[in-house]
């Protein structure tokens, strides 16, 4: 099943998902087989963002801290921090597991602001596309596996962190268990000379695939709500814009895939019909 295509984004209420079991097996079972849903009418606190994460299970901890602030500012350490725009892309490419299911709550996205708005697409299915359409890339990107960067010394936390792996992995009967896109953080290709100009035509390919999808989907996010999407399957980013003197501030944080998927499950088993949760994405050969 495609995750957007089609489909509008699931809503769920703040207030009904923090005080009734069914309403958060109901808002995590969205995430689940939908891989985004909103959390609508949150209160405009900046700690919102984590009690609504905690409710499912402890934050997942990145480079940036326990949260981060999406706001535009002079010299970003991150592109996420400027005002251009920023093309899809899984977050935390560079390390070993990227993390699990993000969480960003608007809490401010002034009028005066033009553009800036979300856009998700569904990573497997443009895969999948890839392999009908192209097969010769889809297999090079299979095979060929790009090295992704953060190597910022310049900072409070210095890193320096590299991980090579290939684009798209797929488990012992073919599936699709596992997309990473990210040319943003890709440095020089450590492969044979003779995979360069293959693996190049292969990502333009994906990447104009990824810009026609059906499940391609744009939101301008209003104060008050918090998307929650799968990191390891929805590619995400942002249209470019101008402030014209207004702002646009996010909050966020993740949790773990793992965790997403336990309490998940455990409440699909009390309050569901007892299914398996949905593949996630993050390389689980099941």
């Amino acid at each position: 099943m495609k995750y957007l295509e089609g489909r509008e984004i699931p809503r769920h209420s703040y207030a009904e998902i923090m005080t009734s079991e069914r309403h958060m097996h109901r808002w995590l079972s969205s995430v689940n087989d939908y891989g985004i849903a909103l959390v609508t009418d949150c209160p405009y606190d900046e700690n919102t963002v984590v009690q609504l994460a905690e409710s499912i299970a402890p934050i997942q901890i990145g480079i940036y801290g326990k949260t981060y602030n999406i706001k535009s500012v002079v010299n970003p350490i991150n592109i996420a921090y400027s005002s251009v725009p920023l093309g899809f892309h899984t977050d935390y490419i560079y390390i070993e597991a990227p993390l699990g299911v993000a969480f960003l709550h608007c809490l401010r996205f002034d009028h005066e602001v033009e553009g800036g708005e979300s856009i998700y697409v569904d990573a497997f299915a443009v895969a999948e596309e890839l392999r009908a359409k192209f097969p010769q890339h889809f297999d090079t990107l299979v095979r060929v596996p790009p090295t992704y960067s953060k190597v910022h010394v310049d900072r409070d936390y210095p890193v320096y962190m590299k991980y090579q792996y290939p684009t798209i992995t797929l488990n012992h009967e073919q599936e699709i268990i596992g997309v990473r896109w990210g040319p943003y953080f890709e440095g020089p290709l450590q492969v044979a000379e003779e995979d360069v100009m293959p693996y190049y035509e292969a990502q333009h390919t994906f990447a104009k695939l990824l810009e026609e999808s059906s499940t391609r989907l744009k939101y301008r996010l209003q104060p008050g709500e918090c998307v929650t999407f799968n990191n390891r399957r929805l590619l995400h980013g942002r249209e470019g814009f101008v402030l014209n003197g207004g702002m646009r501030y996010f909050k966020g944080c993740y949790v773990s895939s793992d965790e997403f998927q336990s309490k998940c499950q455990l409440l699909e088993i009390k309050h569901g019909e007892g299914k398996l949760a949905k593949r996630f994405g993050n390389c689980n050969y099941l």
